[in-house]
């Protein structure tokens, strides 16, 4: 068979192709160029309200800023939005309407922006913050703060905690928990602070129960009360360390923390929608993540947590 016969027909057919990508290439060009790009959901100005309400604090902070984000991929600080804090209840008279202030301030060395204001967050109250910005709806949410119980040990377990060395059962704690907590987390070590030989101020802190920074939350599934074991070997070993830094210090004194972080489901579920799913199975398609904001006015969430710290000193 004579192959030389079928070149000039594949040239042809090549440079057919070509031509004709040519063209289609081309003409998808034109159709990009001349119909202008429309969105099927059209663009409404939106807020980005955050703020977390925590039981007992004599400070809220908001942080305020558009939906849209910057060219740099940075949220620009809204300024001059009149931001309040008040009861959810209107009728409620006990809770102060609170304006807060915009405010710009180096945060760990970080230049941050924010609304401000001193104000008393009790307990058990159920809280609403506004947010009012020309251009803007108007992004308002509402939030019950729990209750901060203290976590004592008992008689047991403090005898425990002061005398370890020939305890060979775990520390029986109990936890309890607001009726208004979704999750929360717990938290314990040994700490041994004090002066070494020059005079200075020293500390040193080893873990009991560290806390899980990627999943930290434990679901209480509407308990109030929750039984925690503390592994007595983690204890002992956290003791002994403690101790050992204590030698080298000229004076000293030694104590545990428990500290018991409750938070409410709209902060829970802003959690695990914007940092994971609840299976650790599963892997994120989606970027869906939760914001209690009325009405679909803005994204973002306030919510409410409480900060529960038991301290026990040792010697």
């Amino acid at each position: 068979m004579n192959l030389n016969f079928f070149a000039p027909h594949v040239k042809i057919i090549m440079r057919t192709l070509t031509v004709t990508a040519f063209v289609f290439f081309f003409s998808l060009l034109s159709l990009s160029c001349s119909k202008p790009f429309e969105p099927e959901v059209q663009y409404a100005p939106k807020l980005n309200v955050y703020s977390v309400l925590f039981a007992n604090a004599n400070a809220v902070y908001v942080r305020v800023t558009p939906v849209v984000q910057s060219a740099s991929d940075v949220a620009q600080a809204v300024h001059g939005a009149s931001v309040i804090l008040a009861g959810a209840d209107a009728n409620d008279k006990s809770v102060p309407v609170i304006s807060l202030t915009d405010t710009t301030a180096l945060v760990d060395g970080v230049l941050s922006s924010f609304y401000y204001a001193t104000a008393n967050i009790t307990p058990g109250r159920t809280y609403s913050i506004s947010v009012n910005q020309k251009g803007y709806p108007i992004a308002s949410a509402s939030a019950a703060v729990p209750f901060a119980y203290a976590t004592v040990p008992d008689q047991n377990a403090y005898s425990i905690l002061q005398n370890p060395k020939d305890a060979s059962t775990d520390i029986q704690l109990k936890l309890i928990l607001s009726g208004s907590t979704t999750a929360e987390f717990i938290q314990m070590f040994v700490e041994c602070r004090g002066l070494d030989s020059a005079g200075n101020f020293r500390v040193a802190t080893f873990d009991v129960v560290p806390v899980d920074s990627l999943n930290p939350f434990t679901e209480i599934n509407g308990v109030t009360t929750l039984p925690v074991n503390v592994d007595i070997s983690e204890y002992k070993t956290a003791f002994k360390l403690a101790r050992l830094y204590g030698t080298s210090l000229a004076r000293s004194h030694f104590y545990v923390d428990i500290i018991v972080t409750q938070v409410d489901d709209n902060l829970y579920r802003y959690f695990i929608t914007s940092t994971r799913t609840a299976d650790p199975l599963l892997m994120r398609t989606d970027k869906i993540i939760f914001s209690n904001i009325f009405a679909g006015a803005g994204t973002g969430i306030v919510a409410g947590a409480s900060i529960d710290t038991t301290r026990v000193f040792l010697f």
